[in-house]
């Protein structure tokens, strides 16, 4: 693999592969960093005063496990850079993700300063460093450079080798089609490629304090590069023995001359106009960021923001939400969501709105435009290995879509147009999308979660409402997705945390609201049948979802001291006189034992979906019911303020004893769900506690603000890292926590909450439209008709309904219309039918005689007193 004409260099090979089994490292990042530029396909990622995972030549593939440095003395010293320094971060620019890192020794010996970019022009992540001696002079002591290389998101199967591209010595990687090449521009002093564990530069410096055994090359393993940094060529900022500067520049290609040539280039330019012309172009990119800007130099440094939000606001957030339990009977604000009272937000959570919308930015591909992955890391990924091929770094359309949303609020609805065009490139041809997705659209995973059907069609009238689709008409995405909905409608396959199937309040809350949507756009396309279609489903959907999933009178609702509460999700069967279900529903990542619950025990936070998509009003006493229902089970007070879990049992999250979620746990809070609070808090008409709780989001970002998918909920462990109200092992950072960041905080700054839908808020909580219908279909077979409605049958294929009334003879037929999307509409005249009568009926097709068929029975039950209005007595234990 020689990249040189002329003699052979001298080799020697690396033995003992392939190395010690492959790992990733931690999730828990201080910064991720892209050139804007559509030239410069690398991504990193930042953790430990180091760089971690490197993104090549898109954003779903990583190249490294991590690169950092090595340092050590004639007398026995040994310091690695990751683990006995402490790190400070500061950033380029106010949201300008390039970072400025100061790592000082533990000991004392020595500090390091590092600038990490990437050069805007091609794929080289470039690092200045300066290295200064805080003991003796810098020539005391000796500098490496430690590169992992996981190219094409693998450990295993890389080969490494030390050469010269025109006389430049550097140390290269390759798997496959992708290369990377190393280099430094005062030179190596020493090199060697090894297998990780065996003989690679870490285990050589460790035990000697320099390379003991130069090996050339090490192919087909878990390897390790290790360059000796040539400090006596160092530059000299002053006269100072004690520092020395260099430049180390990481290049990538599809063979090793191209990214060695892209390395060389990048070295050839001075390093301050490779980070002037970086950070030139993200603040022209936040020059279009709408909203508050930070005015001071503290933005530069997110950690003092961090502890600044901690101190003035998340302090006061538990107090706060804990206080209005008891008033809401006291204080009912109706507020109307067109009338704006704008918020003034403190300095301290205004910086983390610039860099939320550069998180989202960096997460888009530059190949694959308008495709977000859900982030630059891979949960608890430090006991991960080739496996875990997926990460983080994959599309999922729920958060492809509210990654999105809040890049309209942030005013950078350019971008946010090219993910509705990435939607429609994507969708799969029965109307749907892929649980989650690689960039060109291939899908990973194969659960059907309705509200990633739905929300695409929310998303396009977000668009729409903002004047922002321009040539873009999203009608035929738009047309299929509804289609699938009222096919496969309301039961969901998977709720919105991927585990579980059934009736889920916030499933239901975007699948509703995506109807009343989709009709308005049927409207528009002079399709006024799919439109009425469309609302009366929508309408039998929303009266049916307390129906589905409020409950009262169980222990749980006795003990809290309410008449009832939203559950987190219902078995499909929840209706059926004898549900198969047992009424139980799978606690997913539980172990055997302890993995099913009654349905009605657990609760979620989900139920404040149906405020957010503008079903429910926020002060309707089922919400505020199960409000408090959920701040008695799934709140909790962190060192950083309130915080929720997902829902009570959940296990996703670390063990007990702090160790790595393993496909078993305890779930931990989410920051996300303090967001998803103060939404709420501010459409109730209580603008302060939502500001105390974006405090508490900015209080549990890392030190390079970004923030993470769980927090710790226990007793500090720092053997582990784990810190009670900071960053657990999951996710970081979560773009969709930054999403709702980034939409918290425009909601704020505007004083309304700013994705509610119109459609639903003026339909259902203004207007107060009820049902005309009832609907019945194959997979969501209603057991009772309010008297005065019409029973309406939906089935997926032609069929009439040959129907009847329980105790007559009579038999009537009811022919079934196509609606043109898969969905066949018969309506039985039921409306004139008492209370106590019960209609019965079959499908009919060509193929079965009158007599042949399921019979189908559904009740005719009075209508419920308004106070009472869709709640329906729990089936007890």
């Amino acid at each position: 693999m020689a990249l040189i004409r002329g003699v052979e260099p001298t080799r020697n090979p690396a033995t003992g592969g392939p190395g010690t089994e492959p790992r990733w490292t931690s999730s828990s990042k201080s910064g991720v960093g892209t050139a804007l530029d559509g030239r410069s396909h690398v991504w990193f990622t930042l953790s430990h005063g180091i760089v971690d995972e490197i993104y090549y030549p898109r954003v779903d593939q990583a190249n490294t496990r991590d690169f950092g440095f090595l340092v050590t003395a004639a007398d026995g010293f040994f310091s690695e850079e990751k683990r006995d320094t402490i790190s400070t971060v500061d950033l380029l620019g106010p949201g300008v993700p390039g970072y400025r890192i100061l790592n000082r020794c533990r000991a004392g010996r020595y500090e390091i300063e590092k600038t990490v970019i990437t050069d805007p022009e091609r794929a080289v992540l470039v690092q200045r460093i300066r290295f200064r001696a805080l003991e003796g002079a810098a020539c005391d002591y000796r500098v490496f450079a430690l590169l992992a290389p996981h190219i094409g998101n693998q450990g295993y199967g890389n080969d490494g080798w030390v050469d010269a591209y025109k006389g430049i010595p550097m140390l290269f990687a390759r798997r496959k089609d992708v290369s990377l090449a190393l280099t430094c521009d005062v030179g190596w002093q020493a090199t060697s490629c090894g297998f990780v564990g065996v003989n690679d530069g870490w285990r050589q410096v460790r035990a000697a304090g320099h390379l003991t055994e130069e090996y050339t090359e090490a192919r087909d393993g878990n390897i390790a590069l290790t360059g000796e940094i040539h400090l006596a060529r160092c530059r000299r900022a002053s006269d100072d023995p004690a520092r020395a500067e260099f430049v180390v520049a990481l290049a990538f290609g599809t063979g090793p001359a191209e990214a060695a040539q892209r390395a060389r280039m990048t070295l050839a330019s001075q390093f301050e106009r490779i980070q002037a012309s970086y950070t030139r172009n993200w603040l022209r990119f936040h020059e279009h960021t709408h909203g508050p800007a930070p005015t001071t130099a503290r933005a530069l440094n997110p950690e003092q923001s961090r502890i600044t939000a901690a101190r003035d606001l998340a302090v006061h957030a538990h107090d706060s939400t804990h206080a209005h339990e008891h008033e809401h009977r006291a204080r009912r604000i109706t507020r109307d969501r067109r009338k704006r009272t704008p918020v003034d937000l403190p300095e301290s959570v205004v910086d983390l709105y610039r860099m939320s919308a550069a998180v989202l930015a960096i997460h888009e591909d530059k190949s694959a435009s308008g495709a977000v992955i859900a982030s630059l890391s891979i949960p608890w990924g430090d006991s991960k290995g080739d496996h875990e091929l997926g990460g983080y770094h994959l599309v999922w359309p729920r958060d492809l879509v509210n990654s999105a949303g809040a890049l309209i609020a942030l005013g950078h609805s350019v971008l946010a147009r090219r993910t509705l065009r990435y939607l429609l490139s994507t969708q799969e041809s029965d109307g749907s999308w892929a649980q989650n997705l690689w960039l060109d659209g291939t899908p990973y995973w194969s659960g059907v979660q309705m509200d990633e059907i739905a929300y695409p069609i929310v998303f396009a009238e977000l668009l729409r409402r903002e004047g922002q689709l321009e040539d873009l008409d999203p009608w035929p995405m738009i047309r299929a997705a509804a289609g699938f909905l009222l096919r496969h409608g309301p039961v969901t396959g998977q709720d919105r945390w991927e585990e579980n199937g059934g009736y889920s309040p916030f499933s239901l809350a975007v699948e509703i609201a995506a109807l009343l949507i989709a009709a308005d756009f049927a409207d528009r396309a002079n399709e006024p049948d799919l439109a009425e279609l469309m609302r009366n489903t929508a309408d039998a959907w929303n009266a049916g979802v307390e129906r589905w999933t409020y409950v009262t009178d169980t222990p749980l609702a006795r003990e809290v001291g309410v008449e009832g509460y939203y559950v987190r999700i219902a078995p499909a069967d929840v209706a059926d006189e004898h549900p198969a279900s047992g009424l139980c529903i799978p606690i997913k990542n539980r172990p055997a034992g302890q993995d099913m619950a009654r349905y009605e025990d657990i609760v979620s936070v989900d139920a404040l979906a149906l405020v957010r998509f503008g079903l429910r009003d926020p002060n309707d006493p089922r919400i505020v019911n199960t409000l408090k229902v959920i701040d008695a089970r799934l709140r909790v007070l962190t060192a950083t303020g309130p915080a929720w879990y997902r829902y009570n049992e959940d296990g996703y999250g670390e063990r007990q004893d702090g160790s790595p979620f393993d496909g078993f746990g305890i779930g931990r809070p989410w920051p996300l769900l303090a967001g998803e609070r103060a939404h709420y808090e501010l459409a109730a008409g209580r603008p302060e506690v939502a500001v105390q709780l974006l405090g508490v989001m900015r209080a549990q970002a890392s030190d390079g603000g970004m923030l993470p998918e769980q927090v710790w909920d226990g007793d500090d462990i720092p053997a582990l890292e784990l810190e009670n109200g900071r960053a657990s092992g999951g996710a970081m950072p979560l773009v969709w926590a930054h999403a709702e960041y980034a939409k918290l905080v425009r909601s704020l700054h505007d004083g309304r909450v700013f994705d509610m839908p119109q459609q639903p808020y003026e339909r259902y909580i203004r207007s107060r439209t009820s049902a005309s219908a009832t609907v019945w279909t194959p997979r969501c077979r209603t057991g009772s008709l309010p008297a005065g409605s019409t029973l309406r049958v939906q089935a997926p294929a032609e069929c009439r309904v040959e129907w009847w009334v329980a105790g007559e003879d009579e038999r009537r037929q009811a022919a079934g219309r196509d609606s043109g999307l898969g969905v066949w509409v018969a309506d039985l005249e039921t409306a004139g039918l008492p209370a106590t009568a019960e209609v019965q009926f079959r499908l009919l097709d060509g193929s079965r005689a009158a007599h042949e068929g399921e019979v189908h029975r559904v009740a005719v039950v009075a209508r419920a007193e308004p106070a009472r209005a869709g709640a329906a007595p729990a089936r007890m234990r």
